[in-house]
């Protein structure tokens, strides 16, 4: 670890990356202009990031891991080292996030001037769509069905206050007051990835008693992973993280319970529904987040799934061979819809093409060269209404685009079904019927399971301890291995 030339900084930064090596790079540039010691956790990528901190920036503090530690572990040992520099705040940074050469100015004189404030965060704005907002920070009540809410997400040039007082921020750029890191600790190892700054930021905002705000004068932006290949990486840590998160933080009895229900509900439903449909990665990537949740085994994920690992893909020969003449797109995520229709075109499709979207977006697609542009309704017995008029039309192919979420009905409406992903179409159970069935079943099967199984999840988790693999990099910055807090130095450190 390369020493720092700065002694008792005002902010140091925590890093920590995982093949963004370009953008990284950019980052460490502009945190060396404005003279801030970063301290980087490399989580053992294959970009060469490593090589290129090291030959251009050697002032920065890197922490080169043998294994990936996962965001949180990664961060933890950056935010370890970064803390015995003595600073009085440590700002949380991730590799595809780029503050604003003011932001971090702004949220330190913040702090400096709010010491009713643990901690601060800028508006996060979003790479690809700069006028548009990934959060402005959000709020957390576990006596609602979804507890963790980001405020102004997605919202287009929104006129915003100029604080706002927050619940939770993002650790994509989180500024936090570090003498109460020293006390608390850094983030609870066992998530790995995924909802550790919102516990974060609860059990200081608890320990505290502060509050935390979102400076919106303050920007940052992000690479928002909405347009990203589906990853059940993603779902699996969101679904098992999001348990422990309600069962460690809800207060107990009465309306508290609400999330927890709704979370181990939905769950449970979905794990059902997907099994029924044959979208097999999502089933087996959900029962492995309830498993572990269950046995309270955190940390990394044991069984890493790779979507359309197993599934046969679509080639040209196939519109060919099966007389594909009428395909439906039920599209989710719009960035996809695009990238579609160029595949379609590049596999010498030569199909009439209908679409269905959601139903505030009609107006916007019939501006293009659909032959039908269908609406989708919102709630639970309504999005199948249109299912017959789909069956009746006789499609020979319909296209989803891969999401978090299993397959719609409406997804599975004709002769053969589909899944785009990655740039490419994979063959998919088609069974519309049996789907519509499953999820009816779903949502009372789903409260029965949830109502067995609640009671297990009513009892917080212990905290997290680092995995072995952290235990080199942690005892070269002096913190014990078994405990991994800055509360925890070695005897000759």
């Amino acid at each position: 670890m390369a020493s720092s030339v700065f002694k008792v900084p005002k902010v140091a930064a925590a890093i920590v990356t995982y093949n963004h090596r370009e953008p990284v790079l950019k980052l460490l540039a502009s945190l060396k202009k404005q003279k801030i010691p970063t301290f980087v956790t490399e989580n053992n990528g294959i970009d060469g990031a490593a090589d290129a901190i090291r030959d251009k920036f050697p002032s920065v503090s890197l922490l080169a891991s043998e294994t990936n530690l996962g965001g949180c572990g990664g961060f933890n040992c950056a935010a370890l080292a970064a803390l015995s520099s003595g600073c009085e705040y440590l700002i949380f940074i991730d590799d595809d996030a780029f503050p604003e050469a003011d932001c971090i100015s702004q949220l330190s004189d913040f702090l400096d001037k709010n010491p009713d404030y643990i901690f601060a965060a800028p508006a996060i704005y979003i790479t690809s769509k700069p006028d548009t907002l990934q959060e402005a920070g959000g709020d957390v009540h576990f006596n609602r069905a979804h507890p963790v809410e980001a405020w102004y997400r997605f919202h287009v040039n929104p006129e915003l206050p100029p604080i706002l007082d927050i619940g939770y921020a993002s650790a994509c750029c989180l500024m936090v007051r570090a003498d109460a890191l020293r006390e608390t600790g850094v983030l609870d190892w066992s998530y790995f990835i995924f909802s550790d700054d919102v516990d974060l930021c609860l059990r200081l905002r608890r320990r505290y008693s502060k509050k935390g705000a979102c400076v919106t004068s303050a920007k940052a932006f992000h690479d928002f992973p909405w347009a990203k290949p589906f990853a059940p990486m993603r779902l699996y840590f969101f679904q098992r993280n999001g348990l422990r998160l309600i069962a460690n933080h809800r207060q107990g009895g009465g309306g508290e319970l609400k999330a927890l229900f709704v979370a181990l509900m939905r769950l449970h439903r979905r794990i059902f529904y997907s099994s029924v449909i044959g979208d097999y990665e999502i089933r087996q990537t959900l029962k492995d987040a309830f498993k572990d949740a269950w046995r309270g085994k955190f940390g990394n994920w044991d069984s890493w799934i790779i979507f359309a690992k197993d599934r046969v893909k679509i080639d040209a020969s196939f519109f060919k061979d099966q007389s594909i003449k009428r395909v439906l797109i039920d599209i989710s995520i719009e960035d996809f819809e695009e990238p579609i229709l160029t595949l379609l075109q590049k596999l010498n499709s030569s199909a009439t093409i209908d679409i269905l979207c959601d139903e505030s977006r009609v107006e916007h697609h019939q501006q293009f060269n659909y032959s039908q542009v269908f609406a989708r309704k919102t709630g639970f017995i309504a999005p199948l209404k249109i299912l017959p008029i789909l069956i009746k039309n006789n499609y020979d192919l319909v296209i989803t685009d891969a999401n978090m979420e299993a397959r719609r009905p409406t997804a599975m409406s004709g002769k053969q079904a589909a899944i785009f992903h990655n740039d490419n179409l994979y063959l998919a159970f088609s069974r519309p019927y049996l789907g519509s069935i499953a999820h009816i079943l779903s949502l009372p099967l789903g409260m029965v399971m949830a109502m067995v199984t609640i009671n297990h999840f009513r009892i917080p988790f212990p905290d997290g301890s680092p995995p072995v693999e952290a235990e080199k990099l942690l005892k070269y910055i002096g913190v014990d291995p078994k405990i991994g807090q800055p509360y925890a130095r070695l005897d000759n450190d």
